[in-house]
């Protein structure tokens, strides 16, 4: 019987200051005037059906005194007395007559202190006068659990002492036992567990486990009756510890990139290290998942599932997850106090989503060069590559005239400009083909045209007499329509000039062509140098240029 440490001390004072006082009234007399009265503050019936008495004070030795009554009642018979006490507690159970019922029946303690003065406590406690059912011990069919073996049978047997007749005999069958213990199932997580079994006819239970971890801090005790109490404390269940696997995993995931709703297959293998061979063998039943987040290393739980299996017997597993997004996969074996050790192998599937090109722009210049600029949409737009495509009628035979790689982005889109040597007329697009990031998109055809021109130059004389001499320079501009090469009225036409040793061409002279599309420009010869006329375009029609005319300065 396990006595409280308050008690203990509470206890054992009572014995000491019950010796002294003993001793005191052998050998000193005049001692007992300090005598100090005392109170009972509790009466405990033990296991055994011995009674504790708990006092504050002293307690002559020999003198203290337990009556037990039928009731409360002013005139209730006494049923029994007891004068036999060692230190507190009765020498033997207390017997009450044959045919008491079982039941609590009031006590009075008498005492007397050092001095010889009369204690008494009415009603002090109550005598609990049941049969007292203890179990001595509990046992576990194995010390540990592994991830193969999980299952423990925990058992026991249940004594029962009847005060009545003094006699101890098995519990009679169908008592119920009340067991509870923890679960270890995850680093600082415990879970508790209470169940309750019936004895068999022997007095003996049993009950088959499957704790989650290390099972601990289990106790089991009978459940109280109207003729049965049980035991102060309960019995302790042994712990069970939880035996973790060493293991190690492959996985990989298959094709890297799919359309959103389309399946990949997420397939690998498990093998465990067993002792006996001092190697890695296959690990059958391991339960192995696929989330889209890390695995939880304290607490084992498996955060957003996307999808899981057990091993066959050869430790492969495969199965099936639908892509919605771009998602990093985790595969690995699920965790637990058997798992506790987390591999994680890590993969990527890929899901293109839709863009587009918003605020397209596109222009030919003069010169033949096709521009454009636009912004290509999406997160994951950088790094993606646009095509500038060329096709004659807009529909077909389309030609690729230049390409780029987009940079980085705002988080929305990505900002692009594209430009190569375009066609007198045609139709231009920016094209994206499909990326493990972003889906294709196709931006509809722009046409684009300019008229073609040519001109010619000549000069009245390449030899002037001087530098102030008058030198005329003329020519013919000409425009391609659809019936052929038109003489271009109301052309821009600009003289230059670039004197000898000089890298740096200068405009002399502007005007315009008249209806037959001549020029006509007279001007000083200025000295040594080169001539040459062209066409200021306007947004219609392409530039050209003459060609060059050295005029030498006699």
């Amino acid at each position: 019987m396990r006595i409280s440490r308050t008690r203990r001390r509470a206890l054992i004072g009572t014995t000491a200051v019950s010796l002294s006082a003993a001793l005191g009234v052998a050998l000193a007399p005049a001692a007992s005037a300090d005598s100090t009265p005392g109170s009972v503050y509790n009466v405990v019936t033990q296991d055994d059906g011995t009674v504790t008495v708990y006092i504050t004070g002293e307690v002559a030795t020999g003198s203290l005194r337990l009556s037990v009554r039928a009731s409360t009642a002013a005139d209730a018979p006494v049923l029994a007395v007891v004068d036999g006490f060692t230190a507190g507690h009765t020498n033997d159970a207390v017997r009450l007559p044959a045919g008491t019922a079982y039941g609590d029946y009031p006590v009075d303690v008498d005492w007397q202190l050092g001095d010889g003065t009369q204690e008494h406590a009415g009603d002090a406690g109550t005598l609990d006068y049941r049969k007292h059912a203890s179990i001595p011990n509990v046992t576990a069919d194995r010390t540990v659990t592994d991830f193969t073996h999980r299952s423990v049978t925990l058992g026991g047997h249940v004594d029962v002492l009847d005060p009545a007749t003094g006699v101890t005999a098995p519990a009679p069958a169908a008592t119920p036992v009340k067991l509870t213990w923890w679960d270890d199932v995850a680093p600082g997580s415990r879970v508790q567990h209470t169940q309750t079994v019936a004895t068999d006819d022997a007095g003996t239970f049993t009950l088959p486990v499957t704790p989650g971890g290390t099972l601990e801090s289990g106790t089991a005790q009978v459940v109280a009756g109207d003729d049965i109490a049980p035991a102060i404390s309960p019995a302790a269940v042994p712990t069970v510890q939880a035996q973790s696997e060493t293991y190690q995993i492959t996985a990989s995931s298959t094709p890297a990139s799919v359309h959103k709703g389309q399946s990949i297959t997420v397939k690998g293998k498990v093998t465990r290290y067993d002792a006996a061979t001092g190697g890695y063998v296959p690990f059958a039943g391991a339960p192995v998942v696929t989330t889209s987040v890390e695995p939880d290393y304290y607490g084992y739980t498996v955060p957003h599932r996307l999808a899981g299996t057990t091993t066959a017997a050869d430790g492969s597993f495969s199965y099936s997850i639908t892509a919605n997004m771009t998602t990093t996969l985790h595969t690995y074996v699920a965790p637990s106090p058997y798992l506790p050790n987390i591999q994680e192998v890590q993969s990527t599937v890929t899901v293109p989503v839709a863009t587009s090109v918003t605020l397209p722009a596109f222009s030919l210049d003069q010169y033949g060069t096709v521009k454009t600029t636009g912004r290509l949409t999406g997160a994951q737009c950088g790094n993606q590559s646009l095509w500038l495509q060329y096709s004659p009628n807009g529909r077909s035979n389309w030609l690729n005239l230049s390409h780029i790689t987009t940079g980085y982005g705002n988080g929305s889109y990505c900002s692009f400009v594209m430009q190569a040597y375009g066609y007198i007329d045609g139709y231009y697009r920016v094209v994206h083909f499909e990326s493990p990031q972003l889906l294709a998109y196709t931006e509809p055809a722009h046409r684009l045209r300019r008229t073609d021109t040519q001109m010619s130059i000549a000069a009245s004389t390449t030899r002037p007499a001087s530098a102030t001499s008058k030198v005329t320079f003329s020519g013919v501009v000409i425009a391609r329509v659809s019936s052929g090469w038109v003489h271009y009225n109301h052309a821009h036409v600009v003289l230059v000039y670039r004197p000898k040793g000089d890298s740096q061409w200068y405009w002399v002279q502007k005007g315009y062509t008249n209806s037959a599309g001549r020029y006509t420009f007279t001007t000083p010869a200025y000295g040594d140098g080169t001539w040459a006329a062209y066409l200021d375009a306007d947004s219609t029609h392409f530039a050209s240029e003459t060609k060059d005319v050295y005029v030498d300065v006699r």
